[in-house]
């Protein structure tokens, strides 16, 4: 994934009055919300689910959220977990005729896979500019053992362009519920953790590469706190070889 030259300059910070307070209607609030409590209520019913460190999400204002994938669950876990509404950088070819009405109106908007590309780039800088948070899954893909892959250098050029606070999420236990082989989920706790944001200003005179490494390091520490919330025996090890 790799961020284009000719994309959208960098979004502006405003201060937090000049913020509007939501990203979308209130018609698509209430659904998201209603969506956001069935969720919970099935994962707290199927495993447990626990979130800590919201008080790490601004109430208002624009935010990368930045997290490991290994499920399908994660973007059900992330949309249900944090409280404030969130859209979601996905790949094209998960927008079928089947479920790309439930994506889009759960925040989702496409991508292509192999490349972040221009329209990308631009809409979630548009998206940041409306005051919203954007998802985002900087291995690309689903991890296909669990761990922590390498992380795509498109974010870090992504990152320094949108000048917003980058959030680390830190998921456990979605890859053990319903890896990327396996048709449907099964009972297993989730946990997700929200780390302290990285400031826009510590990534200014950084390399793409140490900017890289600096948000991998800061994911590797969330998902570090959201595994050890799991019951001891289901902990596992969280980086790749």
């Amino acid at each position: 994934m790799t961020a284009p030259e000719s994309a959208t300059p960098s979004t502006r910070r405003r201060d937090p009055d000049e913020v509007p307070r939501f990203d979308r209607p209130w018609s698509r609030r209430v659904g998201y919300r209603f969506t956001q409590w069935l969720i919970r209520a099935f994962a707290a019913c199927y495993g447990g689910f626990h979130v800590s460190g919201q008080e790490n999400v601004p109430e208002r204002g624009a935010a990368l959220l930045v997290s490991n994938h290994m499920s399908f669950w994660d973007v059900l876990v992330l949309g249900s977990g944090v409280r404030r509404p969130v859209n979601f950088v996905a790949r094209s070819s998960l927008f079928s005729p089947k479920f790309g009405g439930f994506l889009r109106f759960y925040g989702a908007f496409p991508i292509q896979r192999d490349g972040f590309g221009s329209q990308g780039f631009k809409e979630t800088l548009r998206r940041l500019k409306a005051g919203g948070i954007v998802t985002f899954f900087p291995e690309g893909t689903r991890s296909p053992d669990g761990t922590l892959q390498e992380l795509k250098p498109g974010i870090a050029a992504l990152a320094t362009r949108a000048r917003v606070p980058i959030i680390p999420a830190g998921i456990a236990g979605t890859f053990e519920s319903w890896p990327r082989d396996q048709k449907l989920p099964r009972p297993y706790p989730l946990r997700l953790h929200l780390a302290p944001s990285i400031a826009p200003e510590e990534l200014d005179g950084l390399s793409p590469e140490d900017a890289t490494q600096l948000i991998r390091e800061r994911l590797e520490q969330a998902i570090e706190v959201a595994q050890q919330a799991l019951p001891p025996a289901k902990r596992r090890a969280i980086k790749g070889s």
